[in-house]
């Protein structure tokens, strides 16, 4: 996905912090393990989020462990033992890694979009793999991308309508990861997962508009601003700031379903991403005066 669902790291405790990187170390082995080398390079902040969730959810704790990695051998890090979690969450990653690199293709010229034409076989064969186990996501996430496709082809398209693809598809990937049988959970993982898939979406076009304003790309908050309202407050940035009540709102609903939720372990975390992480992302892109992604990086 997009990798703006991420922690707040200076009010994590040591032990949250050590869990939260034992399951995103062991999502990037199990990436390797089961679609090869290339599917490492498509570790996503978001699908950690994913497997912790579960993992949250679930009756039975998985553990952890100690063991070493291929790009830091001389070190043991922190490990999440194997569990089904982890690999929903990797099979979820290889259906969205398929589908992002078809639209960076057709988004970029030839040179820019070489680094997804060369992914793009992988991602292939990934998603294929994925798609025997799990077709109903790899039919739901073909669907949504279509639509999205689709919607991105009209003229004057709402905010709205241009975040249902992804709100659909991260209520789906959150219904799915209830507990068996527990029917209310489900309903409020489907509502949880939708405004999640909202904010990704909003907070995801929010920090490429300038780039796609130049670029040409779609992009529905052009049209939601104005490109004379964006020119003009282009220097301060503040055209940005119109968002956040949106934004805002995403949150407060996640949050809201969130409380209704049977959280097992991991809540200081959990909470730590949606009420510290999260927000903290969307003050760097709407208050960016600078690239955001350099910011972002050394969170």
């Amino acid at each position: 996905m997009f990798g703006y669902v991420r922690i707040y790291k200076p009010d994590l405790k040591i032990s949250e912090y050590e869990h939260y990187q034992g399951i995103y170390c062991s999502l990037c082995k199990h990436l390797g393990k089961k679609y090869g080398l290339p599917a490492r390079l498509t570790l996503s902040y978001d699908f950690t989020f994913l497997a912790l969730l579960g993992m949250a959810l679930d009756d039975r704790c998985a553990g952890f462990k100690k063991s070493r990695c291929m790009f830091n051998p001389l070190k043991k890090r922190m490990c999440c033992s194997q569990n089904g979690h982890i690999d929903f969450a990797a099979d979820a990653a290889s259906f969205l890694m398929y589908h992002k690199a078809r639209d960076n293709i057709a988004d970029n010229g030839v040179i820019q979009s070489l680094p997804f034409r060369m992914l793009l076989p992988f991602a292939s064969v990934a998603r294929k793999k994925a798609a025997q186990k799990r077709p109903e996501i790899d039919k739901v996430v073909s669907d949504c991308m279509r639509m999205q496709s689709e919607i991105e082809s009209r003229d004057n398209i709402s905010i709205d309508a241009a975040a249902e693809p992804t709100a659909l598809i991260l209520s789906k990937l959150a219904a799915d990861i209830c507990p068996q049988g527990d029917e209310k959970a489900r309903r409020v993982l489907e509502r949880f997962g939708y405004c999640l898939g909202r904010w990704v979406y909003l907070i995801d076009a929010a920090d490429d508009l300038l780039e796609d304003l130049e670029k040409g790309n779609f992009n529905p908050l052009i049209n939601y601003l104005g490109i004379d309202y964006i020119n003009k407050n282009r220097d301060s940035g503040d055209f940005l700031l119109e968002l956040k009540p949106m934004l805002n709102a995403c949150l407060a609903e996640c949050i809201a379903a969130y409380n209704l939720l049977e959280i097992k372990r991991f809540d200081g975390v959990l909470r730590n991403i949606l009420e510290q992480g999260m927000p903290h992302v969307q003050n760097l892109v709407l208050n960016k005066k600078e690239s955001s992604d350099e910011r972002l990086r050394s969170l």
